[in-house]
């Protein structure tokens, strides 16, 4: 979010210094100068943001290629772990069937034991122990059958313990069993989350690429933009000092052309649509803006001519001056004549004083048809009716 709130305000910026490019270009050759510096200072960060983009990209996507990595290693201890884990389940499976056959034979042994038990005490007939004790012939006899039937429910007995001490082993295996069962469950949901972790990781990690990438299409755009502008200012740097040669300057201005009253004179206003004083004008609070020309209002049409000759420019616009063209004087003055309906000269075209240039129009920001019209000499703004007679 940092870098693409830094691009942002790059391009924020990159669009201030773009947006107004052609009239800031058109004033002067200073204001040209001065903008082909910022534009080279735009270029070169953006540039250097862009390789630094790129790098980050990389770096991402070697984090990604070492993910992808993890994410097969995960995938692979998963399955060896999923392997156990259905051995173990097997195992339990086996012995659980054992268990249920010792209980099963458990529970047959005790079921002969209690029935042969019942049959030795029984009181109705002549099998009873006591009956055939007493039946004996002689003591050797008894002693005889005595053993015997000790020996029998002795044996009965003795299986019957065994039964027991197998079912309990059993049971104590499958509890043993049942613990490995769950501590390799256990160790699955870890290998798993571990490797759903990873996936949150690389799925991050491609969001980011994929938005590096984007940001570093923007910006190369942006440079690229950049560069145009700057290719732009420089040609009109290269003509705007040419014009300074082949300006044919009398030095002294005559009236625009337009017949009309000043509706609105150089310097402070409280009118909030012109701008901020400029450099070496200070205003009161109570007219803290500046009118950097003066206005002239007339006829829809009415011809506007050249104050002085010099080479004109051209520059069409809905905003701002709107149409409007610059002359470049010889001895670093320029005049400027805005809001025209249309142009009666060629960008670029020498003109005499007092030649036609355009019409009077009400293009840019305009609430009626008249000529604003500017001197300046070496960037700085002048008062025109010192130089035309107001």
């Amino acid at each position: 979010m940092r870098r693409l709130t830094a691009l942002l305000l790059l391009a924020g910026s990159l669009a201030m210094t773009l947006g107004p490019a052609v009239p800031a270009s058109a004033d002067n050759l200073t204001d040209a100068q001065r903008q082909a510096q910022d534009l080279g200072g735009q270029i070169t960060a953006l540039k250097a943001r862009v390789a630094q983009l790129q790098t980050e990209a990389g770096q991402v996507s070697a984090q990604l290629q070492s993910l992808a990595s993890l994410i097969a290693l995960q995938e692979r201890n998963l399955a060896v772990e999923n392997a156990r884990l259905d051995e173990i389940m097997g195992g339990i499976a086996d012995t659980q069937k054992r268990l249920t056959d010792k209980l099963a034979e458990l529970a047959r042994r005790e079921d002969l034991l209690h029935q042969r038990t019942r049959n030795l005490y029984k009181e109705d007939g002549n099998t009873t122990v006591m009956i055939s004790l007493l039946s004996a012939s002689n003591f050797t006899q008894l002693i005889d059958r005595f053993m015997v039937f000790r020996d029998i429910t002795r044996s009965d007995e003795v299986l019957v313990a065994q039964l027991q001490d197998g079912r309990r082993s059993i049971e104590s295996l499958a509890a043993s069993l049942d613990q490995k069962r769950k501590d390799q469950q256990a160790v699955v949901a870890s290998v798993a989350a571990q490797r759903q972790e990873l996936n949150r990781e690389y799925i991050s990690a491609a969001v980011l690429r994929h938005q590096l990438g984007a940001e570093v299409l923007d910006a190369q755009a942006l440079a690229a933009r950049a560069q145009a502008a700057l290719d732009q200012v420089d040609a009109e740097i290269a003509a705007l000092k040419e014009a300074r040669k082949r300006a044919h300057s009398s030095g002294v201005f005559a009236w625009p052309g337009v017949q009309g009253p000043i509706t609105q004179g150089f310097g402070c206003t409280d009118f909030r649509g012109e701008p901020p004083p400029p450099s070496g004008y200070s205003c009161p609070r109570s007219r803290p803006y500046f009118h950097t020309g003066i206005d002239i209002a007339g006829p829809y049409g009415a011809e506007i001519v050249a104050a002085d000759g010099g080479i004109a420019y051209t520059y069409a616009g809905s905003s701002g001056y709107g149409n409007h063209v610059i002359v470049v004087h010889a001895n670093g003055f320029t005049t400027l004549y805005g809001h025209m309906s249309s142009f009666a000269v060629g960008s670029g075209s020498p003109v005499a004083k007092g030649q036609a240039i355009g019409y009077e129009g009400s293009t840019g920001f305009s609430s009626g048809p008249h000529l604003h019209f500017e001197v300046r000499l070496n960037d700085a703004v002048q008062d025109p009716c010192r130089y035309v007679g107001c």
